[in-house]
């Protein structure tokens, strides 16, 4: 009987890390889509932000080839995301960014341009 009592609170913390690792497991599988929606947009973002640094102020147009084959994956799972439409995914990040003041919106000759925002 005493090694039962010596022996049960080792029993019921193993119970419980198993418990904590698997609420931990199950809470970061029912998120995963959207924290590889999150990292990709910031990965566009970041994409964006440099190509407009390097060139100066480009078109839509000129912006898909640096957002076109981005991916990104978390660490430790086999799940991935990639960008398929250039055009659609800068359509939901360039609003952002504008909103986000990181960006601006410039209209020249008919053309609309987006350029680092200086301050």
């Amino acid at each position: 009987m005493e090694t039962i009592l010596k022996y049960l609170p080792y029993v019921l913390l193993f119970a419980v890390a198993t418990m904590i690792v698997y609420g931990w497991g199950l809470w970061r599988t029912s998120r995963q889509n959207q924290d590889l929606a999150n990292m990709l947009s910031a990965k566009g973002i970041s994409a964006v932000k440099k190509a407009l640094k390097k060139k100066g102020p480009l078109t839509r147009k000129e912006l898909e080839p640096f957002v076109k084959d981005l991916t990104a994956k978390q660490p430790f799972m086999q799940d991935s995301i990639g960008v398929t439409d250039p055009k659609k995914f800068l359509d939901s990040i360039l609003p952002y960014m504008i909103k986000q003041k990181m960006i601006l919106e410039e209209r020249q000759n008919g053309k609309i341009f987006y350029k680092i925002r200086k301050d």
